[in-house]
């Protein structure tokens, strides 16, 4: 049996924080604030990413997304809840593991003195385990942000091993 390959997404302008919500469980999804509808539309064709957007219009004017979900709601969070159940998604499994700038897997720090003057030192003191992005240098910890998103989207804030 040939596994189910993992969905990725290609966002349009309407729905960027959605994009950041299913990085943060860990799922490619790419946008870009140059490119026009069509040009995302065809890179979402090209490279076989499902095309979400909230624009009702995209038969008329756009040509056809191979796969797309079009989403009815403003709130980012509901847009999630539809995204999560239309495309199947696991949201645990590899919830904040993925840059939600770069959409790049994040490495865990192994030496928290390596990112002491990258923190804010009450930051650094409250916190033994951090992760860094290898492409963009960013910096991040599991604080109050990570359960207050969990709370938002109803997910189960990760256990830090």
């Amino acid at each position: 049996m040939t596994p189910v390959p993992t969905p990725r997404f290609m966002m349009d302008h309407m729905v960027i924080r959605l994009g950041k919500y299913l990085r943060i469980c860990g799922y490619d999804a790419e946008w870009d604030l140059a490119l026009r509808t069509h040009d995302l539309i065809h890179s979402a064709n090209a490279t076989g990413r499902i095309f979400i957007t909230r624009n009702g219009h995209i038969a008329d004017q756009f040509p056809a997304p191979h796969r797309m979900i079009l989403l009815r709601s403003t709130d980012p969070a509901v847009q999630f809840e539809t995204v999560a159940r239309e495309a199947v998604l696991d949201v645990h499994s590899r919830l904040f593991r993925m840059c939600i700038r770069c959409n790049t897997d994040l490495e865990p720090v192994p030496d928290k003195t390596a990112i002491r003057d990258r923190v804010h030192e009450n930051v650094y003191a409250r916190h033994d385990k951090f992760f860094r992005c290898p492409r963009c240098g960013t910096v991040f910890w599991h604080g109050s942000h990570v359960r207050n998103t969990c709370r938002k989207l109803h997910l189960t804030p990760p256990t830090i091993p």
